[in-house]
């Protein structure tokens, strides 16, 4: 619905940063990722949502226990 897509490499770079997540014990986690925000859920490995810059002003970030921000 947002346009957002993914590489294979952006994939790969996202399922890294959800392992790392899942070995310090997140469970729903902010993923900051080349000015794309994505919520996942951690254990079922899934994208709750996923947004850019445009649909992130003023937007709070809720049900989350950890973050992680990844460089380019």
């Amino acid at each position: 619905q947002r346009n957002i897509n993914l590489n294979e490499s952006d994939k790969n770079r996202l399922e890294e940063a959800v392992n790392k997540i899942a070995q310090k014990g997140g469970k729903d986690s902010l993923i900051m990722m080349d000015n794309v925000a994505y919520v996942v859920n951690i254990p079922n490995r899934t994208v709750i949502t996923a947004m850019d810059q445009n649909y992130m002003k003023e937007n709070i970030f809720t049900q989350i226990d950890s973050a992680m921000i990844l460089e380019n």
